[in-house]
This record gives C-alpha cells, sequence and structure tokens, in this order.
C-alpha cells in the first residue's frame, strides 16, 4: 500500500467513525479526554496517549525506490498547572534510538475554539552496533509550537505546527568523536489531529504530519548529508487512556 492508499484507507476510516451512530452518545464531553485539542485541562489533572508513528522515507534516504517505513512507538503526557497553563512531554523510540521531551504550554479557549503556544525540549539518543562498528549519536533538540483545535459535536480536530531546532549533536565511531556540522533550524512540521471517542472516556487518535526537515533523528545511521529540507510524511495513531 503506498502512502496515497494509506490516507484514502485513513480518511474512510475516520468517515465511519464520525457517522456510526453506536460509537458515542450525543451528550458526549469531547474535551474530558482529548489529548491533542489544545484546551484548558484543568489543574492537577493527568493526560496521557500512547501509540505508533510511521513515517515514509525519501528514496535518497534510504537508496531504494521501495516503500520504506521507520515506525515509532510512543508515550506522551500532560500535567495541568493553574491559569491554563500545563507541561507535556513523552518518550518515543525505534529500539536504537530514543528520545524523551519535556516542556511548559499555555492553553486559551475561545468558545469552540481552542489555541495553545508551547515548546519542548527534546534529548535524543542512539547506538547501532554492526561490523565490528560501535556508532553512536546523542544531541538536543527545540520545539516551539503553535496549535489551534475546533470542537465539533462528536470530535475534535487540532492543527499543529512546529519549528524543529538542533541545539547540539555529538556522533561516536568507536572512541573517534565525528565532526558535526549543525544548522539550528532544522526545519519544520504541521500535523492535523483527529480525536474520537470510543468508549467511556478512551479516545482514539488519527494524525498524519508533514515533516520538512535536514535531519529526522529516528533515522540518523542512514541521514544523508546532504544540506536539503527533505519532505518526510507520518501516519500517528494512538489512544488516549
Amino acid at each position: 500500500m503506498n502512502y496515497k492508499n494509506k490516507i484514502r484507507s485513513v480518511s474512510s476510516f475516520l468517515i465511519v467513525l464520525t457517522f456510526f451512530p453506536n460509537i458515542a452518545a450525543q451528550n458526549l464531553d469531547i474535551r474530558k479526554n482529548s489529548f491533542y485539542f489544545p484546551h484548558n485541562i484543568g489543574s492537577i489533572k493527568y493526560l496521557h496517549t500512547a501509540g505508533i508513528k510511521s513515517a515514509n522515507l525519501p528514496e535518497d534516504i534510504v537508496e531504494s525506490d521501495d516503500n520504506f517505513r521507520a515506525p515509532l512507538i510512543f508515550y506522551d503526557f500532560k500535567f495541568g498547572l493553574l491559569n491554563e497553563f500545563s507541561f507535556d512531554g513523552g518518550i518515543e523510540t525505534n529500539f536504537i534510538t530514543v528520545q524523551f521531551k519535556l516542556g511548559p504550554k499555555w492553553s486559551h479557549e475561545l468558545g469552540k475554539f481552542t489555541f495553545s503556544l508551547g515548546g519542548n525540549a527534546a534529548y535524543y539518543a542512539g547506538a547501532l552496533n554492526q561490523f565490528d562498528f560501535k556508532t553512536q549519536i546523542y544531541g538536543w533538540l527545540v520545539y516551539p509550537n503553535l496549535t489551534i483545535g475546533y470542537e465539533f459535536p462528536r470530535f475534535s480536530v487540532s492543527l499543529e505546527s512546529e519549528l524543529i531546532l538542533a541545539i547540539d549533536q555529538t556522533s561516536k565511531t568507536g572512541d573517534v568523536e565525528v565532526a558535526n556540522n549543525v544548522k539550528t533550524l532544522s526545519g519544520f512540521s504541521v500535523t492535523a489531529y483527529i480525536e474520537q471517542p470510543l468508549w467511556k472516556d478512551n479516545f482514539l487518535v488519527i494524525g498524519l504530519k508533514a515533516n520538512f526537515t535536514k535531519f529526522y533523528y529516528p533515522i540518523w545511521a542512514s541521514f544523508s548529508t546532504f544540506d536539503r529540507l527533505y519532505f518526510i510524511p507520518e501516519v500517528i495513531f494512538s489512544f488516549n487512556l
């Protein structure tokens, strides 16, 4: 299945979820357990979601014209503070590389419209031992972000824009440190999320993400050294727990 067919399948699934009458009650509180919808979650409240991300990698990175996926499993959380402020963070990994992120967020509501401003600092590290070579990488990324959302009767839609700032990066082959030419502004991404209640407080999340970046950290071992933006689309599935 190519990427366009995957998008069509996701769209059809969303239509079924939206109009199937037994999925959710009419008096459902969409904001109660929405995670990516940028509403004020309330003080001393904890929200979390877990799922998988699947990226379609450019041909000149994987050196093949076959469709190649780079799956990540992830767990994200939010903790509500006072006066519309919260902290959010998470962990994601493909077992070769792992990233931890944490940062503040401010949210504001205007009726059914909501928006938030925030930023996450992220530390990533990876290791690959193959053919007697030991390769490692670690560094820091920062993700300033803006999210807008709208609440529909049975689901919510959120659109998040994010800058990708590479603050520091170190890579090693054996005991030899490899010189890194890191550009601070690595790129940006735009993600659309739809959150649909399934049963009780459990929500299904489907997201489509467009990355435009010079460095996609999960595949650091094969990433090209060309100084240009790559388009890397992702499909995201998760459950709000």
